[in-house]
């Protein structure tokens, strides 16, 4: 069997199809929540910006703090995705390469 035929084999095989769609949803859906959450800021210091103008601590106003929380959030994210990789995707490909073998 040739090296592509082994990998059109693998492209073809179930197990890799659902890898493949597992993955491509859950980064697809978190791609698109984090763009959203991303553009908010320009959008309410556009459009809003007396909302960036509110103390919540002291001398700290609410934009500080949304600015802070987009750092929280792709940390949050990363740590979510490692998650879901270690107990979707690796059980998926380890699955697949037994099915291989």
């Amino acid at each position: 069997m040739s090296e592509k035929q082994q990998w059109e084999a693998i492209a073809n095989h179930s197990k890799f199809i659902e890898l493949k769609r597992k993955k491509r949803n859950f980064l697809f859906s978190w791609w698109i929540i984090s763009t959203i959450y991303y553009l908010l800021l320009p959008v309410i210091s556009g459009y809003f910006p007396e909302a960036f103008r509110v103390k919540v601590i002291g001398p700290i106003n609410f934009g500080y703090l949304f600015i802070l929380s987009q750092f929280v959030m792709a940390i949050g994210v990363a740590i979510y995705y490692a998650h879901v990789a270690n107990k979707t995707f690796d059980r998926l490909t380890k699955q697949l390469l037994e099915a291989l073998q």
